[in-house]
């Protein structure tokens, strides 16, 4: 489990490229995009508005969003050069991956095209973002699937433990990816047959959708005018074996925090719509936060390693706008008007479990 040991975390810039309009911060989900296709891609900005003409010609389509979404981040922090950066990603840049290796094979290992391999690499977004805003502090990429972006923001945590004054930018990016969905398929991950993409919590089979985004973060241990919450904790659980140790464990988390679960004024779930892997987190709303109105985000940007920061960008824009939007509500709960405190748990394939404790922002600083 990883805390603030008694300090604050704040989130004061944010940035998200998703299968959904959630590019303009001053916009908060205006309109509902929905897909049958099972898979879903994301909705781009004009990137003549952040990338120069030399990027828009030769970086591929998920290094403009990740850089894009990078850029909105620092914009909205107002910070110019961050002191680290911190990313986060389940497989990395697989088009780019499979360009290369494909090429490996055709021309027998030989006159290969580099760009394939400089841009296929899982800390291809990080360098670029570093080289892009001359960031020459901290740099690393965490690679660890369902836990990718914890184990970033767990770094980030540690680090401003160390030094509360820096403001790192914490970023993710998975992307759908065709050679994805076939291996995925092959596994049984992906619904067999197409289902409406807002339909998949009452559709009741097995399988889930796959989305794919990049979102960015200005973390760090001081609020600004921007912020938008803050990060009280994080904890990871691999493979829990019932909801009464999950309930065990998130009691242990929120006692660790001071707060009891009738504080909570909102439940973020990561409900992935598939009936198997969903049945744990269904069976733990029967013990625990029964009364806690909730709110689900999958159905809006599909699976993906690094969902949990599509998670963290919802649950921090119902913090700071202090609006909760009809699209991710729960049927058969009352929602309050005011938030304070909302509570987060994602899974991965009922594999990778994580919680996160975030609270809206007090304190007024300009």
């Amino acid at each position: 489990m990883i805390t603030m040991e008694g300090k604050k975390c704040y989130i004061n810039g944010i940035g998200i490229i998703s299968p959904q309009r959630t590019f303009d911060n001053s916009e908060f989900l205006p309109e509902v995009r929905s897909y049958d296709n099972n898979i879903l891609t994301s909705v781009t900005p004009d990137f003549k508005a952040y990338l120069s003409p030399v990027q828009l010609r030769r970086l591929s389509r998920m290094l403009r969003i990740g850089m894009t979404a990078a850029t909105i981040c620092l914009n909205d922090a107002g910070i110019k050069v961050p002191d680290g950066i911190v990313t986060a990603t389940g497989y990395g840049f697989l088009e780019e991956t499979e360009k290369f290796l494909k090429e490996l094979l055709e021309r027998n290992e030989k006159q290969l095209t580099p760009t394939f391999f400089m841009q296929g690499t899982y800390n291809a977004l990080a360098g670029l973002v570093a080289l892009s805003v001359k960031c020459t502090g901290y740099n690393n990429t965490y690679v660890s699937k369902g836990f990718a972006f914890e184990n970033a923001l767990q770094d980030c945590l540690l680090l401003l433990n160390a030094d509360p004054g820096v403001n790192l930018l914490l970023g993710s990016y998975d992307e759908s990816a065709a050679v994805q969905y076939k291996a995925g398929m092959r596994e049984n991950q992906f619904k067999k047959e197409p289902v409406n993409s807002l339909d998949i919590f009452s559709n009741k089979t097995d399988g889930c959708i796959q989305g794919e985004g990049s979102a960015f973060f200005d973390l760090s241990g001081e609020p600004s005018a921007s912020t938008w919450c803050s990060v009280e904790g994080i904890q990871m659980i691999y493979l829990p074996e019932s909801p009464d140790e999950l309930k065990e464990t998130i009691n242990s988390f929120l006692l660790k925090h001071d707060v009891q679960e009738t504080n909570v004024d909102l439940v973020v779930s990561g409900m992935s719509g598939c009936k198997s892997k969903d049945q744990l987190l269904e069976n733990l709303e029967r013990v625990i936060f029964i009364n806690t109105p909730r709110a689900y985000f999958k159905h809006l940007c599909g699976e993906y390693c690094t969902s949990t920061s599509f998670g963290l960008w919802l649950a921090s824009s119902i913090l700071k706008k202090q609006h909760i939007p009809e699209t991710v509500k729960a049927s058969n709960h009352t929602y309050p008007s005011r938030i304070e405190t909302i509570f987060m748990i994602n899974h991965y394939f009922n594999r990778n479990y994580s919680l996160i404790l975030l609270k809206r922002k007090l304190e007024v600083r300009s």
